[in-house]
């Protein structure tokens, strides 16, 4: 009979037998791990082998710098439309990512990643794009409702602030003007040569302005940004900021300030006085001031000479026109300056005798352009380049108001038109009486019309009248000294007759013409 093994002895064998496979495949699993490492480092040399020998491989490292350049995305800020060096620095992360020599190729060429990027969505890298990009210079881009602390606390940094370029803020619906004016725009920018600042104001929620300037936190409506450092900046852009900035902007060339929502708390002297800092501006843009612009003027408000504009945009001005008044009238223009007014209702805007312009030098070039919702009115100097364009929308006007509005415009000039051009959509009736606007034009020796339908009418405008006396004037008469009548092709046989015996009566009366049409003369 077999000898008897305790139940406690089977139990120990049983656990050292178990334990001796579990160590052979402990050992067999160190085993296959091992191998699969040497297996992945060799695959991983082939694959490197490989990849140097392909023809894009063997370029030079500048020219992948430049094809790397080449794939990053170019971010448009909106409502600028000027240079911009912004990329999107996350489009080039991939290309790290593909084999070694591509890796240390792009971590090597600092300007890569000089476009610091914040979105909603990828916000946390802003200090390590700063620390590849080294000491190349930056541009920073904040497309969210405000910027990262981090972000701010970066700019605060001497050595991150003073190679800033370029800074473009974009749909900053939380950020207030506090914040704004103390934080991202108050860092020392040295080197800073274009601002593009656009907040989102909900137009429910304007009076959180108002509440955030009550409790004295943004501050005033004078406001200096970037600590009064900003020797180089050649292009500021506003919109919905509700304070100008105090700096002397040496170098300052472009200027737009456009509001839709938010109200503004600076006057007319705090404007003037910002342009008079500016020597240099030659282009400036004022969108959307608000209808108590006017109301915040003084009597003292100064004269601004801005000797080297060269373009002045000025629209979309609230109630009667009065903030394109206020602004004109305390400003001196050159000669070649171009003015645009634009987004004036016709029904609002009143009389132009108080509007100042540019001195005027014979001749000058009238164009009419109408359409279904806006008359377009430009005259312009080909002598000098200066040019004055008024744009009225007619919505709600009547033919009365838009006659006087284009009597008005044309009467301080009338002396010194020599070239009209008209086109219209509409009729002359719907807009204005052809012989009183003619009447208008006693030095005009060339008239140009661009539809068809203005032809008739312009033509029984342009007869002499039947004086029943012997001293006919022809000077009284329409475009006494009209040379050259320009008409549209598709003429009628009608018109045809009525033209040549309109050509005929004006040259009984002392005034030749020549008609022209299909660039054949008749």
């Amino acid at each position: 009979m077999p000898p008897v093994v305790p139940s406690s002895i089977d139990t120990s064998l049983d656990i050292v037998l178990e334990a001796i496979k579990l160590g052979r495949w402990s050992m067999s699993i160190e085993m296959l791990t091992a191998l699969q490492v040497q297996l992945h480092l060799a695959s991983s040399l082939v694959q490197e082998t490989m990849n140097s020998l392909i023809p894009l491989n063997r370029l030079p490292s500048e020219i992948l710098s430049l094809v790397f350049s080449l794939a990053m995305m170019p971010l448009k800020p909106a409502g600028y439309h000027g240079p911009s060096a912004a990329r999107q620095s996350y489009d080039l992360l991939p290309v790290t990512h593909v084999c070694r020599r591509w890796r240390d190729v792009a971590l090597s060429t600092p300007s890569l990643w000089s476009t610091l990027y914040e979105d909603d969505v990828s916000h946390a890298s802003a200090q390590l794009l700063q620390a590849r990009a080294k000491e190349t210079a930056l541009t920073i881009y904040v497309n969210r409702s405000n910027p990262t602390r981090a972000l701010v606390q970066l700019l605060g940094v001497p050595r991150v602030g003073s190679r800033v370029t370029e800074l473009f803020l974009q749909d900053l619906h939380d950020c207030t003007p506090s914040q704004l004016a103390t934080g991202v725009l108050g860092f020392p920018a040295p080197h800073l040569e274009r601002v593009v600042v656009r907040r989102q104001v909900p137009r429910n929620d304007t009076a959180s302005d108002a509440d955030d300037a009550g409790a004295g936190a943004p501050t005033e409506p004078i406001v200096r940004l970037f600590d009064g450092v900003t020797p180089r900046l050649n292009t500021l852009v506003l919109h919905d900021v509700p304070f100008l900035p105090s700096n002397s902007f040496q170098r300052l060339v472009h200027l737009k300030l456009s509001f839709e929502t938010s109200p503004i708390y600076w006057t007319l002297n705090d404007l003037l006085h910002l342009l008079s800092r500016c020597t240099l501006l030659a282009t400036a843009t004022f969108v959307g001031l608000p209808t108590h612009f006017e109301s915040t003027q003084t009597p003292s408000a100064p004269s601004v000479s801005l000797t080297c504009l060269r373009r002045l945009v000025i629209g979309d001005c609230h109630g009667q026109a009065s903030s394109m008044r206020a602004i004109l009238a305390h400003l001196t223009l050159p000669a070649d300056c171009a003015i645009r007014l634009h987004g004036l209702p016709a029904h609002r805007l009143g009389p132009l005798a108080d509007l100042r312009f540019p001195c005027v030098i014979q001749p000058m070039t009238l164009v009419i352009d109408v359409s279904f919702v806006s008359i377009t009115l430009t005259l312009a100097n080909p002598r000098s380049g200066g040019s004055l364009s008024l744009e009225l929308g007619t919505a709600g006007a009547m033919t009365t108001i838009l006659q006087q509005c284009i009597e008005a415009f044309v009467s301080d000039f009338s002396t010194s038109i020599s070239t009209v051009t008209i086109s219209s959509q509409r009729v002359w009736p719907a807009w204005c009486d052809p012989s009183l606007l003619l009447s208008l034009l006693p030095s005009t020796n060339s008239l140009s019309l661009g539809d068809i339908h203005l032809v008739d009418q312009c033509l029984d405008a342009l007869r002499p009248s039947r004086s029943p006396y012997e001293g006919f004037d022809i000077s009284r008469e329409p475009c006494p000294r009209l040379k050259v009548l320009h008409l549209p092709p598709g003429l009628t046989d009608l018109l045809r007759q009525k033209l040549h015996m309109v050509m005929s009566e004006r040259k009984h009366k002392g005034s030749r013409m020549q008609f022209v049409m299909n660039e054949h003369h008749i």
